[in-house]
């Protein structure tokens, strides 16, 4: 009878420790897209890099919704995700040059 009392005690706590675990992860992973989202916007990737930035924020987006859901695990793979597609519209808006107006030789 005390076995199992104990043996339930570990389960609870294990799992209140891997829900606590995962939250700070969590927080951590989407401080980092946010950070490299906000970077982008800077760089002018919403228009040098479109495709990278809009996708980036739209996990970014999801990964806020289900983490409001508990649902740390897909949380954390949609910011990771978030995170990479935001460094690549970074890179790729600094490589791109910016577009000049055609100057009128008159």
């Amino acid at each position: 009878m005390i076995w199992r009392s104990r043996a339930a005690l570990v389960l609870v706590l294990g799992l209140a420790g891997g829900l606590g675990c995962g939250n700070a992860i969590y927080a951590s992973r989407i401080t980092q897209a946010s950070d490299e989202v906000a970077r982008a916007e800077q760089l002018g990737a919403a228009a040098r890099a479109p495709y990278e930035y809009y996708y980036a924020l739209e996990h970014l987006r999801k990964a806020r919704t289900e983490a409001m859901e508990a649902d740390y695990g897909a949380a954390i793979e949609l910011a990771q995700t978030a995170f990479d597609y935001a460094s690549r519209a970074v890179q790729v808006a600094q490589r791109v040059e910016p577009v000049r107006a055609p100057t009128q030789g008159f």
